[in-house]
């Protein structure tokens, strides 16, 4: 399991965060964390490293600290299924989040669509801002066969989503920086 450490976020979140917050009902948070022993660039050690923030509640804190309880009582964390998987989203990434940001995703959306170039390279530039990152999202199991596989949403990990129509868990590395960030965004009801 690798090493993490939470800390700072290495870019200015809050204008994003306000916007995404803003549209169609969105819930976004996020935490940085510095790492020692990671292969940035492997979405097998990607997803150790979110095996880890599962595991250790200091490390999973900012999603906990952020839960509102609108069908549950109390805040649940567990690993997700087996066969969901980290998988490099460049393009997603920064659609996800631009979209989100411009009312232009979810349920609750007038306008669905793809984020504009325009949207997507503004996400884009304030990452980048920290120096060259590479970008991940966990994504639903896909075995054929599999009864897990066939559970909408089976990569969930808490009840923070609230397993309801959009759910993502977006992750970032900056390898210059040693510093891996995780956000979690979904819609809520």
């Amino acid at each position: 399991m690798p090493s993490l450490v939470a800390c700072d976020s290495p870019i200015d979140l809050e204008d994003l965060a306000k916007r995404i917050r803003s549209s169609s009902n969105f819930r976004f948070a996020w935490q940085a964390y510095e790492y020692d022993d990671l292969d940035p660039s492997s979405p097998q050690s990607i997803r150790s490293a979110l095996e880890a923030i599962i595991a250790i509640p200091a490390l999973h804190g900012f999603l906990r600290d952020s839960f509102k309880p609108l069908y549950e009582p109390s805040f649940r964390i567990g690993p997700p299924h087996e066969h969901a998987f980290v998988a490099p989203a460049a393009d997603q990434f920064a659609d996800i989040l631009a979209a989100a940001a411009g009312d232009h995703l979810g349920a609750y959306s007038e306008t669905l669509r793809p984020a504009a170039e325009h949207e997507r390279a503004e996400v884009r530039r304030r990452f980048a801002q920290a120096g060259s990152y590479l970008a991940y999202e966990l994504r639903p199991g896909e075995q054929p066969g599999c009864r897990g596989c066939e559970y909408y949403r089976n990569h969930v990990f808490t009840n923070w989503f609230y397993e309801v129509a959009w759910d993502w868990c977006l992750l970032t590395a900056w390898p210059q920086r040693r510093v891996l960030w995780m956000g979690c965004l979904t819609d809520t009801d």
